[in-house]
């Protein structure tokens, strides 16, 4: 859910001094990103401080790049896309695999193109991997091939996510270590990767390269997870008073199905009992809620032991400690 009660005024003063221009002294381009568990109230924070430091914002979120899927991933409300640019959301159709190689580049692509303008930009999101493959590059890369993906989603569907797994332990058990089965699309990625190249995720990944003359400040945004449990059950249920259902049956109109890699995400995948027993949404509501507490908690721990970063305690403080650490960032 979006925080409303922010007040989304430029600060123009408290900017002084700050150069704003990507850190291109040196030819570092200096970008802040703001990481965290999903519900703990980033877009919030992430649209004060754009506003503060004139910043777009690249949004760092697997869900978000599907087109028609807005409630259930919680993107920005068309008035806050309007205040500040957002990138990297809305960027493909829900049957199109995305991979994190894809994103690493195209967000690449973005940040130089930004600094070549003396323009800042802010990352946002909750896809640690996404992430680390923009950070420290994911090496080679195999090109998705949609019939093996469909055809492991069908095996997923019908055989459960443990099948898949226990694949993909068989052939990359270090890949596999790192992830879980509930993990489909970076399962099967890691799979398909393997399936065509001969080479394990694993192995390419030890072959990546950072990229060049990119320097990041990483903020972690943290709260208790009690509380984070409490903002995810009641934002599941905003989303379905709000039309989570109508937008789940739009996207079914339009042909997509559970293979769609986009109707895999946590949201969507639990309302396909809906389809067929109505009666079956309080089961489904309760399902997404618990998935999303479960993908909540591994997030939290990735972040802890994945990510080196300074940590953010996301209260009514948040903005004023974001703003001094990223002001004290940009000047250095």
């Amino acid at each position: 859910m979006h925080i409303n009660t922010l007040i989304l005024v430029k600060i123009s003063d408290s900017t002084a001094g700050v150069k704003l221009t990507s850190g291109t002294d040196g030819g570092i381009i200096r970008v802040p990103v703001l990481l965290g568990p999903t519900a703990t109230g980033k877009t919030g924070l992430a649209l004060k401080i754009a506003l503060e430091f004139d910043m777009d914002i690249i949004s760092c979120d697997s869900r978000q790049i599907y087109r028609y899927m807005d409630i259930g991933t919680a993107k920005p409300s068309a008035k806050e896309l309007k205040l500040v640019k957002h990138w990297m959301i809305d960027t493909t159709e829900p049957d199109n695999a995305y991979s994190c190689y894809q994103f690493g580049m195209d967000a690449g692509k973005i940040i130089r193109e930004h600094a070549a303008k003396g323009k800042n930009v802010l990352i946002c999101g909750g896809s640690g991997l996404y992430f680390n493959s923009l950070r420290n590059g994911v090496g080679p890369t195999v090109p998705p091939q949609k019939c093996f993906r469909e055809k492991w989603l069908e095996k997923v569907h019908s055989q459960g996510n443990k099948y898949l797994f226990d694949e993909l332990m068989r052939v990359d058990p270090e890949t596999a270590c790192t992830s879980h089965p509930s993990n489909v699309q970076r399962n099967i990625r890691a799979l398909e990767v393997y399936c065509y190249s001969g080479i394990p995720l694993s192995s390419l990944k030890s072959r990546s390269l950072p990229p060049q003359g990119i320097d990041f400040f990483v903020m972690s945004g943290t709260l208790p997870r009690h509380e984070i449990y409490r903002r995810i059950d009641n934002r599941v249920d905003s989303m379905i008073n709000n039309g989570l259902m109508d937008e789940f049956r739009a996207l079914l109109q339009k042909g997509y199905d559970i293979t769609s890699p986009g109707m895999q995400c946590v949201g969507y995948k639990e309302l396909f009992i809906v389809k067929d027993n109505p009666a079956s949404l309080r089961l489904a509501v309760d399902e997404i809620k618990k998935n999303t507490r479960h993908y909540a908690k591994r997030q939290m721990t990735w972040f802890r032991h994945q990510v080196k970063s300074t940590e953010v305690n996301m209260d009514d403080g948040a903005f004023e400690a974001a703003k001094k650490m990223i002001g004290e960032y940009l000047k250095s």
